[in-house]
């Protein structure tokens, strides 16, 4: 059997058939032979796991795993453990790739002897795509300034003080569209922390990016990221912000073990404090949240005063902000929680308009 030169991770829970078919297809549709494909049940319901078995995979090299669910992060684990090839990606169960994408990315990857490659996706509504790259041409290898700027992007973006061209405003934190060399994550023990829910690609990739030698990234969109209210990035959760400091306390960890820097820690805070308010508005504002509004708001305000958070609030300098971006801590700071509501309520929707 000829070497394998990508291993392709599908993890798999509760996603729509036509979904899941349009992923397969768009995967079987790249003709790349010298690939394995491995599907990992997270313990999904019997129809999608019959679904799984019973596709036609054209003779693709295949491995299906079955397993109770565990969450995303460890289901990437699972593809991690038994995957052969000498790259990895991962493709979520309700997203598609086109192009010549696995062709060019190995090619990309090879050229330049990387340990990770970024390349770009479009944001899919449906009726619209919207284009989600973090740097703006082909960069075959970053300087260690471009390397610590994507340390910080993949935590907030850019800032604004700290400008790196040819990059752009978008973060990096996703665990779609990059290429991974698998020795380099068995070398440096880089693996998904089981366990977290949310955000937990942005902690991984954190680790990467921080850990790695050759990062490059390819400006070609080959990724199609289906914007799906199912999926988990628009579910409500009870303990959604709880999830969210789960993850904070394992950046948290790794930043203080490696000793970074008072700026890292800026960054840290700054990621704090959009974790708060983006639970706010998932869980704390959601419509399907049965508490009363004053409830929920004196429950986010009793939270504003614990750990991590309550530091970040403390320790944030507002000359590492813009504009928009101060007014929510100014709110937070004196306590106007109904205010911070509705101005984040409001400035989402323009930035929504706007994208």
């Amino acid at each position: 059997m000829a070497d394998i030169m990508l291993s392709v991770i599908v993890p798999v829970y509760n996603v729509r058939k036509e979904y899941l078919a349009e992923c397969f297809d768009s995967i079987l549709a790249q003709d790349y032979p010298e690939m394995e494909l491995i599907i990992v049940d997270d313990g999904a319901e019997s129809g999608i796991a019959r679904f799984i078995d019973d596709y036609d995979y054209k003779g693709m090299d295949v491995h299906i795993i079955h397993r109770e669910n565990g969450g995303v992060a460890s289901a990437r684990n699972a593809g991690l453990d038994i995957c052969r090839g000498k790259y990895v990606t991962f493709i979520d169960s309700d997203d598609t790739i086109e192009g010549d994408c696995f062709l060019r990315i190995t090619e990309f990857a090879e050229e330049g002897s990387l340990d990770v490659l970024m390349f770009g996706m479009y944001w899919d509504y449906g009726s619209r795509r919207k284009e989600f790259v973090s740097y703006s041409r082909d960069i075959p290898h970053f300087t260690p300034q471009q390397k610590e700027e994507v340390c910080y992007k993949t935590l907030v973006g850019i800032l604004p003080f700290y400008d790196c061209p040819p990059a752009t405003t978008d973060a990096a934190g996703s665990a779609c569209a990059k290429l991974y060399r698998v020795s380099f994550l068995k070398e440096k023990g880089l693996r998904y922390i089981p366990g977290l829910k949310r955000a937990e690609d942005m902690e991984f990739n954190f680790r990467v990016f921080d850990r790695a030698t050759n990062i490059g990234s390819l400006h070609r969109f080959y990724y199609i990221y289906r914007q799906v209210e199912t999926s988990a990035s628009y579910v409500y959760r009870p303990d959604g912000i709880n999830v969210f400091t789960a993850s904070l306390d394992a950046i948290r960890s790794y930043l203080i073990k490696e000793g970074k820097s008072d700026l890292f820690m800026q960054v840290y805070y700054m990621r704090c404090m959009f974790f708060f308010l983006e639970s706010m508005d998932m869980d704390y504002l959601n419509p399907n949240n049965p508490d009363r509004l004053t409830d929920r708001i004196a429950k986010l305000k009793q939270k504003s005063a614990e750990e991590p958070y309550v530091e970040a609030f403390e320790n944030l300098r507002t000359d590492h902000l813009t504009f928009a971006r101060k007014i929510p801590l100014f709110l937070i700071k004196h306590g106007m929680f109904y205010t911070l509501a509705l101005f984040y309520k409001t400035y989402r929707t323009v930035e929504d308009h706007n994208g």
